[in-house]
């Protein structure tokens, strides 16, 4: 899954962003927010730091209709980025040194493995133990035939998500209102897919997941 689609939709500059919420400092009243808060603050651009608010903050709007608890939207929403920075090298360091068994495309693809790698870390480093937000941070990037339900709420607010002002980030929101979370899920998902198809090769476990969705979650 290539990233540049993502990018398009994340518009930092956009003067419609004056005065949000995560230009500051968001309160979460789950158990570890505010230290993981500070620890993407220390990890991040700012950027993608606000990006992780923004994912967990939106999470909370819908975390009941999804059928997720609401530590399970903060914690899957702040850490899914928690090693977005990090090099391709650096990456590639951590994959051997927890020992991740992954696929060759996502080795061959620094942008895939983000997401294994802050699983990994947040299980082995952060004490994180769910394993729905572990498998959900695993896969959000390319998504998962077959996923839970944290990972679903996941995927569609890391499109979504109210700093994503562009294009069809919008239309999802607006989806998610009118239509509802199954809804929402099906549109971003195909979206993301039939851009990257047009642009790029894509992931074989992403065209797996397009193919899940659409035939569990159409209609």
């Amino acid at each position: 899954m290539n990233e540049g689609f993502m990018s398009r939709l994340y518009s930092p500059d956009d003067p419609t962003l004056s005065g949000s919420r995560v230009t500051g400092s968001p309160r979460f009243d789950t158990p570890r927010a505010a230290e993981f808060v500070e620890l993407l603050r220390g990890q991040l651009p700012t950027k993608t730091f606000r990006h992780c608010l923004s994912v967990a903050e939106f999470m909370l709007t819908f975390h009941e209709e999804a059928g997720i608890s609401r530590e399970q939207a903060v914690n899957a929403g702040l850490l899914h980025d928690l090693c977005k920075a990090m090099k391709p090298a650096e990456l590639n360091v951590a994959v051997e040194a927890h020992g991740l068994e992954l696929t060759e495309r996502q080795l061959d693809s620094p942008a895939l493995l983000h997401g294994p790698v802050a699983a990994a870390v947040c299980e082995a480093d952060l004490g994180i133990a769910d394993p729905d937000v572990l498998d959900a941070i695993f896969w959000h990037t390319t998504g998962r035939p077959d996923w839970n339900a944290v990972g679903l709420a996941l995927y569609l607010a890391d499109f979504a998500e109210p700093l994503r002002t562009l294009g069809q980030a919008a239309e999802a929101r607006e989806v998610l209102r009118e239509e509802g979370f199954r809804a929402a899920v099906v549109y971003a998902t195909k979206m993301k897919l039939d851009y990257v198809a047009r642009q790029f090769t894509v992931d074989p476990t992403s065209a797996a997941f397009g193919n899940w969705v659409a035939e569990k979650w159409n209609g």
